[in-house]
């Protein structure tokens, strides 16, 4: 059974990759010409097709589904500096014209994956988001995530297209160089600043129960519905951080920063968004470190039998070790 990936270079599309190569699948990838194709060599060796190709050239996604039945779309401008266009033209438009490429084909099912950006904070920290709740993004990112879901859910009821929406939380684990390693690097100077008093929740996915869920999803999951895929549950901030210093024999001196810091980021994110149509993130990661990101994952438990794998302090004590390996070498060269 042929099955495509998009954004098989990257973190999650790598290793979902070795999850399908482990049951036999016969995977295509496309990947963008500027890609770095090393992560790729490696898999080609073990049969994987690569078509070149781009979200917005909808001649090469043509190429990219002939014959496909199974379609992971992970590839998207991720959260990162970039203007609202970049994140229109990519995240909506891309995912348009894949979904029009694979309504050439026979496709049994389309798994897409979204965010917890495109539903946005949660308003009672006492109630975690569900998969129902009204979609309130406050950054472009999630509203291009946002935009790209009610797409695809038109899709679905006016041509019974074959899409499953999976929204995965901050997502952790090995080969993975960006969400935590700030995080990681302060802890082990011993020092810390946290905005407000830390009690803040957030949901977090380790990658080995991302992948676990997206399969599931494939396989057990119902046309036009969508799924929180997380950790067993949400941590706060200081029970992350605990978490990371024990595991890293680290004393550590936190500071508390009042919470007007992350208004006060928030508000410039704003000025600068309004006028240039810009998104400056570092300014918004400081603001939404004192909102609650938090999704309940019950749905997924009794519609696709997920039960995540791997707890907070496994998937950290993974992550650290081969972050601080990656941290050595690079101190040695």
């Amino acid at each position: 059974m042929k099955t495509l990936v998009t954004g098989a270079t990257g973190f999650i599309g790598n290793h979902l990759i070795r999850e399908l190569l482990g049951e036999k699948r016969n995977v295509r990838c496309l990947v963008r010409k500027s890609s770095n194709r090393a992560v790729l060599r490696e898999f080609e060796k073990l049969g994987v097709e690569t078509v070149s190709g781009d979200l917005l050239d909808k001649a090469s996604l043509q190429r990219a589904v002939r014959g496909v039945k199974i379609a992971y779309h992970v590839a998207g401008e991720v959260y990162s500096v970039s203007r609202d266009s970049t994140y229109y033209k990519v995240n909506v438009r891309g995912t348009e014209n894949l979904v029009e490429a694979c309504l050439t084909e026979n496709i049994r099912k389309f798994i897409y994956l979204s965010s917890i950006a495109a539903v946005g904070p949660n308003r009672d920290r006492n109630i975690l988001l569900k998969e129902a709740d009204e979609c309130h993004p406050i950054v472009p990112y999630g509203k291009s995530k946002y935009e790209a879901e009610k797409i695809l859910l038109t899709y679905y009821r006016e041509k019974d297209f074959p899409v499953v929406i999976v929204r995965p939380p901050i997502v952790y684990g090995p080969r993975q160089k960006s969400e935590l390693t700030n995080v990681f690097r302060a802890i082990k100077k011993g020092k810390f600043m946290i905005v407000g008093a830390g009690d803040n929740l957030k949901s977090l996915c380790y990658i080995d129960n991302l992948i676990q869920g997206m399969v599931l999803a494939e396989k057990k999951g119902k046309s036009g519905e969508i799924y929180f895929i997380a950790d067993e549950k949400p941590y706060s901030i200081n029970e992350l951080c605990s978490t990371i210093s024990r595991l890293e024999g680290k004393e550590v001196s936190y500071t508390h920063l009042p919470t007007f810091i992350a208004d006060l980021s928030g508000f410039l994110f704003n000025v600068i968004h309004r006028l240039f149509k810009f998104s400056f993130l570092p300014l918004f990661t400081i603001k939404t470190v004192k909102l609650d990101f938090a999704c309940d994952i019950s749905k997924a438990g009794k519609e696709l039998g997920y039960v995540p794998q791997i707890n907070l302090e496994e998937g950290l004590k993974r992550t650290l070790a081969w972050h601080n390996a990656e941290e050595e070498k690079h101190s040695n060269e």
